[in-house]
């Protein structure tokens, strides 16, 4: 779980992840990155001791998934200051019906975490659930 020790690449929610690096210039290169910031801050809001990982795999299809692990910190680690004081306790994942940039794919999925947050289902099935 060394991936909790490495610093936050969007501060509250997100942890680092290479596939959150590569979402993050992906959306630089496009000038969407005011989009993924704001998706950032939206997210942000609540449950503040939730931390996200972002991973981008490809299924059988060679179709682009999407994968959020939660975060929660352990019993009595308050506050949390290592990785050992979290526990993955979900990874939601979500497919692409179509041939889709992956990349792309995962900045839209981001946005559309973020939008309505945190009253919109997929919020409620990533972070809150």
């Amino acid at each position: 779980m060394d991936i909790l020790r490495n610093q936050p690449s969007f501060q509250a929610k997100f942890v680092y992840s290479d596939s959150l690096k590569q979402v993050a210039d992906y959306a630089v290169e496009h000038n969407k990155f005011n989009k993924l910031n704001q998706a950032r801050k939206n997210i942000d809001n609540a449950y503040l001791t939730t931390r996200l990982k972002l991973d981008i795999t490809k299924n059988s299809d060679n179709l682009p998934v999407v994968n959020f692990s939660r975060f929660i910190p352990k019993r009595g680690a308050i506050p949390p200051f290592e990785a050992t004081d979290y526990v993955q306790v979900k990874t939601v994942s979500y497919a692409a019906s179509e041939k889709i940039n992956p990349l792309k794919f995962a900045l839209e999925k981001i946005i559309k975490l973020s939008n309505n947050a945190p009253q919109n289902k997929m919020y409620k099935s990533v972070v809150k659930d």
